[in-house]
């Protein structure tokens, strides 16, 4: 057998799960101006390491298959089910660096319970309140890359090139890329000659058909060396042919549309993009693969069966959590922004301009709300951004919903109406804006019968 062939060292090496973990992914430089406040400490958009978990029995000895066991008052001690993911197998104090995973593992569990399907990114307005309609990444025209099999049918889309997105490139990489490109050229330079030759092909083959001539009967076209170099004059007189050109060698994602205001000048147009979404033409190619294995599940054409009310049209709702009221500083407004599953977004309301009475506690900050301010919402689309961020859109939950589950949302108690506090009398006091002529009585109630209304106004003669 082949299992006989190697040695115990190579045997050790095959059978352990440490080895068979992936490399870590490279962590991308945020941009320190927009974000000035960053963290060290704080949870990472998207994980760049495996996590780690080990069996009971294995777990009260320590053990989790490394080079040495890990302490019981960091894994075991602290949670009743640890994951771990190590930084550093062993450190120059001899020491196996790790921490907790339990950020990530939390967060993809919590959006498993959500039974939702992730959808291709989406750009939406913020002028209209509908939700853009899902559609799934695991599509056969959708999921497909450079070695997929029919990449060249015509409509068939995929989500990663072979080259870099320029515009998400430093300047050092840019150097490095050019470098790369340069010994590269020979082989650029003949597949280029390929691509000249079918387009001399196709243009002749079209004459012909035009002219009603035998196709059979064609000889391929021969390309001289002069034709070559007078065909790269033409590209380089022409930017517009160049650009769509550099791009196809190159494979390399498209840029956004030119502005209107640069139609009437001379710029390297980009081909058509091949991305299976509109959003990574913005924003770039995605890192991973754009469901980023969070769900599988290619559509949310699910029947949500009730236990004592049947099938319902919308699944259970979801309690949101306020992290950051509205408001206005210094004369800018600020968005609501909500945790639902361990992931943050706006507040489902901010697209709908005839905004509801708002829930307890989001609009201002009440301390009196037991565990703070929530309240219930139904998730609708997920997808995942090109930086591996989770945008997740939701709506609030109507109260048919939440009422076939049992749900609602917090009500401040109505406090007992208090009497209200009698004046104490005081001796009059003249006023200073009485007029010096003087006034007649004010005119008896109408309660007052006929004959006290006669005797009042005789007096009030005899008396002028």
């Amino acid at each position: 057998m082949a299992t006989a062939n190697i040695s115990p060292a190579a045997n050790l090496l095959r059978r352990s799960r440490l080895f068979a973990l992936p490399q870590a992914i490279q962590v991308q430089p945020e941009n320190l101006s927009l974000r000035p406040h960053g963290s060290e400490t704080a949870t990472l958009p998207h994980p760049v390491r495996a996590s780690i978990i080990t069996p009971r029995s294995s777990l009260a000895k320590g053990d989790w298959g490394l080079k040495r066991p890990l302490p019981a008052l960091s894994t075991s001690k602290k949670s009743r089910k640890p994951v771990v993911r190590v930084n550093a197998l062993d450190t120059f104090e001899h020491v196996t660096d790790f921490e907790s995973a339990q950020d990530h593992t939390v967060t993809l569990r919590k959006f498993q319970e959500l039974h939702l399907p992730v959808s291709l990114p989406s750009r939406g307005s913020y002028s209209s309140s509908l939700i853009p309609r899902h559609e799934s990444p695991f599509e056969a025209h959708l999921d497909n890359t450079e070695t997929s099999e029919g990449i060249n049918t015509p409509g068939v889309l995929k989500y990663r090139h072979t080259g870099p997105f320029l515009s998400g490139l430093s300047e050092a990489e840019f150097i490095a890329y050019l470098k790369k490109v340069q010994r590269e050229k020979p082989e650029l330079l003949r597949k280029l000659r390929e691509r000249f030759t079918a387009q001399l092909n196709a243009e002749k083959r079209k004459q012909a058909q035009d002219n009603g001539e035998d196709l059979e009967a064609l000889a391929p076209v021969q390309v001289t060396d002069e034709d070559f170099h007078k065909y790269l004059r033409v590209l380089r007189a022409n930017p517009s042919a160049l650009g769509l050109a550099v791009f196809s060698l190159l494979d390399l994602p498209s840029f956004p549309s030119v502005p209107t205001e640069r139609m009437g000048r001379t710029y390297f147009e980009s081909p058509g993009t091949a991305l299976s979404s509109s959003d990574y033409v913005f924003r770039g190619p995605p890192s991973t693969h754009p469901s980023a294995g969070l769900s599988y599940t290619r559509s949310h054409a699910l029947v949500y069966n009730h236990p004592e009310h049947g099938p319902q049209a919308n699944p259970r709702p979801v309690e949101a959590r306020v992290l950051r009221r509205k408001g206005r500083y210094k004369g800018q407004s600020f968005r609501a922004i909500v945790g639902v599953g361990g992931v943050a977004l706006d507040d489902p309301d901010i697209k709908a301009f005839n905004e509801s009475t708002p829930p307890p506690g989001l609009s201002h900050f009440e301390a009196d709300i037991p565990g703070g301010a929530k309240y219930y919402v139904t998730p609708v689309r997920a997808a995942v951004e090109s930086n591996g961020r989770i945008r997740l859109q939701a709506s609030r939950s109507d109260p048919t919903t939440k009422l076939a589950y049992g749900v609602k949302d917090y009500e401040k108690p109505v406090e007992a109406s208090r009497p209200a506090p009698q004046r104490q009398r005081q001796g009059n006091v003249p006023r200073l804006d009485r007029p010096s002529f003087p006034q007649s009585d004010p005119l008896p109630p109408p309660e007052q019968k006929t004959e006290d209304v006669a005797r009042t106004l005789m007096r009030t003669l005899v008396q002028r």
